[in-house]
């Protein structure tokens, strides 16, 4: 190891626990209100996440920092990152067990048992955010705790249907994935949702034939992990009754919610030029909207640092850099997924720096095709930007 690479220290390292001990939002709230019964406290992970984070996240702002190339080896096998995300699996499951017992256990109001799905749901979506961590590394154990993970949501085929499909087809018209300028939050999930089912399912389909097996064969990822949540979702209600099952199926769909949030902001109209022979360029840095925002970053093991992460589909969170040339979010996710959920609010923040991202050159931008000429109308000026660079 260089000198360099043993003089450099991670200022973050003893952070990248903190989305486990998160976990203990929602315990506080249901826990307050069984000691109180003041129903204002099943809302506190909302409150968390949606109002305390952003606000802790501009009061400590950002951090651009690299760990040198040198020190990038001995960074990645290091396995204290690795477990710190690894046993996310035991306390994500903890959350929705608990939960659910609350749920069919307290004398609850109907708006009481939508809080604490809720609640149950924003745990969800950090399960997933893990999930898709440990999701891109190839050893056994990695693999089942990502599986193990998704099957809680209901998201059993996202492994492959992110792996093969939206790291392949990303920021390019064929993949559902990648949010459209112009396209509300809403109208994206519509395609993006059952997009991403129907493209795992095909890539299962396509391996498993080449093999002369069924797509509905044990060997079919998305078919077996469908049913482990099924038997799963079984198990809750032959425990706790049908009471359940509301909490478990909208507390799933709140985290495929989050999950496509996610989505949504990351590739926001940008798209991948076509070379001279028909194939897409490769994926570049200004492909991805990147975010150096300390807190979110910690919480979402660096998700945000998008673009290195599509650039090294198996470099672990902690690895990842900051690119001066990725094109950079206003604030974190969590306050933009704020914005994404208010359509003109959205369009305001980002249009135009998806403009100003394509040099002004719309024909380069991925913009749906309703909103085109609109769009050509008040942003198509390559000219000023050339002359801009003169």
């Amino acid at each position: 190891m260089s000198d360099l690479a043993a003089q450099w220290r991670d200022s973050k390292r003893y952070l990248w626990p903190l989305p486990i001990l998160i976990t203990a939002v929602p315990l506080t709230g249901w826990y307050m209100h069984a000691q109180t019964g003041f129903e204002t406290w099943l809302w506190f992970s909302p409150i968390f996440f949606y109002v305390f984070i952003p606000i802790l996240e501009m009061a400590i702002g950002e951090d651009s920092s690299n760990p040198p190339r040198e020190a990038i080896p001995h960074l990645r096998d290091d396995k204290f990152y690795r477990w710190s995300v690894f046993l996310t699996l035991p306390f994500s499951y903890l959350i929705w067990v608990v939960g659910a017992w609350y749920v069919t256990n307290m004398e609850f109001t109907v708006t009481a048992y939508i809080a604490v799905t809720v609640g149950n749901g924003l745990m969800g979506a950090g399960a997933l955010n893990a999930a898709h961590e440990v999701g891109h590394r190839r050893d056994k154990t990695a693999i089942n705790v990502a599986r193990f993970l998704l099957c809680l949501c209901g998201m059993g085929h996202f492994r492959i249907e992110h792996n093969q499909g939206h790291h392949v087809q990303v920021a390019t018209p064929e993949d559902s994935a990648t949010a459209m300028m112009g396209e509300s939050f809403y109208a994206f999930v519509l395609h993006e949702l059952p997009g991403g089912f129907r493209r795992a399912w095909n890539i299962e389909k396509t391996r498993l034939g080449r093999k002369g097996k069924s797509a509905y064969s044990f060997e079919n990822e998305v078919f077996t992990n469908t049913l482990i949540t099924l038997a799963m979702y079984a198990g809750f209600v032959l425990w706790l009754g049908w009471m359940v099952l509301p909490y478990l199926i909208f507390g799933a769909l709140l985290s495929n919610l989050m999950l496509s949030s996610a989505n949504y902001i990351e590739h926001y109209g940008l798209m991948r030029q076509k070379r001279p022979d028909g194939k897409y360029e490769r994926v570049q840095p200004h492909h991805s909207w990147n975010a150096n925002h300390v807190v979110s970053n910690v919480m979402l093991y660096h998700l945000q640092r998008h673009s290195d992460h599509h650039a090294h589909a198996e470099r672990p969170y902690q690895c990842l850099r900051h690119f001066d040339t990725a094109p950079q979010l206003p604030a974190g996710y969590f306050t933009m997924f704020m914005a994404a959920w208010n359509p003109p609010i959205w369009f305001a923040i980002m249009d135009k720096r998806v403009a100003e991202q394509h040099g002004f050159d719309m024909t380069k931008a991925y913009i749906k095709p309703s909103k085109r000429e609109k769009f050509m109308k008040r942003f198509h000026k390559p000219e000023a930007a050339l002359q801009a660079a003169e």
